[in-house]
């Protein structure tokens, strides 16, 4: 997913008052709590889309 592409999504959203989290992935009912977005270089694997390191590749995480 591409920055726009994030942007567009939450600014669809009704209540744009409410708290963001972002699941663990691994327990499901564990969030995490967003706190912000910091810009880093990655990498990405063409053989596996779920992992991503440091890297040239602009990216965002979001913290």
């Amino acid at each position: 997913m591409k920055v726009r592409e994030l942007v567009e999504t939450l600014q669809r959203l009704p209540d744009q008052d409410a708290t963001v989290v972002i699941g663990e992935g691994l327990s499901p009912n564990v969030w995490l709590i967003v706190e912000g977005a910091i810009v880093r270089g990655i990498r990405t694997r063409k053989d596996n889309l779920d992992w991503v390191g440091p890297g040239s590749e602009p990216g965002v995480e979001i913290v």
